[in-house]
């Protein structure tokens, strides 16, 4: 009797053994494929700047350094599509790329600083009119 029981004893151990190591290789894998989704990043909004507003877009870096490429374009009605201005920032709120009175735009920086970047849109002028905004961007670490 005691010999079964020594057994039976031996045998859930063992098994709690097995479960515990299969499941920190699935944890493994998982944390692995989590890792890969984060190595490359897309940024892709559609959306409308009212007159004289300003529009923002921010996004978290989980990995630096890297490199931020993209582009941009408005449109309007009556063929008015020019924004008066485009600003993206680093999380120290430091000038990564910007361009004024432009109605497209493209972009390639170097990210060093992990964190919020924002993307800023200003729909400011003598004609005032909505706008429609794609932004197209991607991050890849290096």
């Amino acid at each position: 009797m005691k010999k079964s029981v020594l057994l039976l004893g031996v045998g859930v151990v063992v098994a709690l053994g097995i479960a515990v190591k299969l499941s920190s290789r699935d944890e493994a894998v998982a944390d692995v494929r989590s890792w890969e989704k984060l190595s490359t990043m897309r940024i892709s909004k559609e959306f409308d700047i009212a007159a004289g507003a300003v529009q923002s877009v921010s996004f978290s870096t989980p990995r630096v350094p890297g490199t931020l490429s993209g582009k941009w374009q408005s449109s309007g009605k009556g063929g008015n599509d020019t924004l008066s201005g485009f600003t993206l920032t680093d999380p120290s709120d430091a000038v990564l790329n910007s361009s004024f009175k432009g109605s497209s735009g493209t972009f390639q920086v170097k990210v060093s600083a992990a964190g919020k970047h924002t993307f800023f849109f200003e729909n400011a002028g003598a004609k005032q009119t909505a706008r429609r905004v794609l932004l197209d961007a991607e991050f890849k670490p290096d």
